[in-house]
C-alpha cells in the first residue's frame, strides 16, 4: 500500500532509468506488420531495470488478443487496444516505461481465457477488467442501479497522487472495477478550480458539504485548506468505503461527518459552502436547487 512514508519512493519507481530505450510503434498500422511481431513475449525489449516501453507492452497485449480471437488479425494499437489504466498515477506524469504489475486493462470483449493469458504472460498486467470506458461504474443517481466493471483476473486497486496549490500531495486510492475512471490530472484540475473559487470569493472556512464525494478528493482538500468541518455524502456505498480508506491515507482523523444517502434527502443544516461534483451528463437541476437552500455558496465542478 502506498502511504505518505513511501510516497516519494513510489514516485521515483515509475521513472525510467538511463538505460531505458524508447521504442514507438505505428499506431494505425496493423500490429501484425510490426517487424518483431513474432518476437513479442515477456522478455522482448525489457530493460535491465525491469521496465519496457509502453508501445511494446501494448503490442504484446494486442498480440495475445489477436491469438485469442477477440480482435481482428489486422488490429492496430490505436483502434483495438484495451484501455491501459496505470496502477499508480502521479499528477501528469504518465509513465512511458512500464514495470511489473503497473497496468489494469479494460476492454468490453475480454473473457476468462484472454484474462488468464494476460495475467500469466504479461508481467506488467496487475488486473483485467471487462467493460467499456463509456460505462458508469458506480451509481449514476438515486434512480439508478449500482453497476461495476467485471474483474476477471488479478487486483484492481489503483492509486492517484495529486499535487495541490497548498503544497501538499493527496493520496487517493480506489478499486477501479467499482469506481468511475478519473486520473490524477483530472482531479488536480478540479482542485485548482476549487482553490481559485475559495480564494476569489473569500469563502469563510467554516462548514462545507462535499455533496457527491466519491473517494473524497474535494472534501479532503477542503479540510487541508482549513475548513472547520466537512460533511461527506455519497449515495453509492462503495464510495463511502473508498472515502474512509482515503481519509486514513491522508491522516485525517477529525473534523468530518459521513453520510450515505441521496443528496436530495440530505438533512445536515446550513453550511457555508456546498460543492457538487456529479457524473458527466447527469441532470443536477434538483440537486443544485437543494444545495442553494442549505449553503451560502454553491460550486458545481
Amino acid at each position: 500500500m502506498i502511504t505518505k512514508e513511501n510516497l516519494n519512493e513510489n514516485i521515483e519507481a515509475i521513472k525510467e532509468c538511463e538505460n531505458c530505450q524508447d521504442i514507438q510503434i505505428k499506431k494505425f498500422s496493423p500490429i501484425m506488420d510490426y517487424d518483431d511481431f513474432d518476437n513479442l513475449d515477456d522478455d522482448f525489449m525489457r530493460c535491465t531495470c525491469g521496465k519496457r516501453p509502453i508501445d511494446i507492452v501494448m503490442a504484446h497485449i494486442l498480440k495475445i488478443m489477436i491469438e485469442e480471437g477477440i480482435v481482428r488479425e489486422k488490429a492496430t494499437l490505436r483502434r483495438n487496444s484495451p484501455v491501459p489504466l496505470s496502477t499508480f498515477y502521479y499528477s501528469s506524469l504518465n509513465p512511458q516505461f512500464i514495470g511489473n504489475e503497473m497496468l489494469i486493462l479494460l476492454h468490453p470483449d475480454f473473457n476468462d481465457a484472454v484474462a488468464a493469458r494476460l495475467m500469466n504472460e504479461v508481467s506488467e498486467v496487475k488486473g483485467v477488467l471487462k467493460g467499456s470506458p463509456s460505462d458508469v461504474a458506480g451509481q449514476f443517481d438515486k434512480d439508478s442501479d449500482i453497476s461495476h466493471f467485471e474483474l476477471l483476473q488479478g487486483n484492481d486497486e489503483q492509486t492517484n497522487v495529486v499535487r495541490t496549490l497548498l503544497g501538499e500531495k493527496l493520496i487517493l486510492t480506489k478499486n477501479q472495477s467499482k469506481s468511475h475512471i478519473e486520473v490524477a490530472m483530472t482531479t488536480e484540475t478540479k482542485l485548482v478550480k476549487l482553490h481559485n473559487y475559495l480564494e476569489n470569493n473569500k469563502i469563510s472556512p467554516a462548514v462545507a458539504i462535499d455533496g457527491m464525494c466519491g473517494g473524497g478528493a474535494i472534501g479532503i482538500y477542503l479540510l487541508k485548506y482549513g475548513f472547520e468541518k466537512v460533511i461527506f455524502n455519497d449515495i453509492y456505498p462503495e464510495a463511502i468505503e473508498t472515502l474512509k480508506r482515503n481519509l486514513k491515507l491522508n491522516e485525517i482523523t477529525e473534523g468530518f461527518e459521513i453520510h450515505n444517502e441521496p443528496f436530495e434527502d440530505l438533512d445536515v443544516g446550513n453550511a457555508e459552502l456546498c460543492v457538487i461534483d456529479a457524473f458527466p451528463g447527469s441532470d443536477i437541476s434538483e440537486i443544485t436547487e437543494k444545495a442553494e437552500k442549505i449553503a451560502n455558496n454553491v460550486l458545481v465542478i
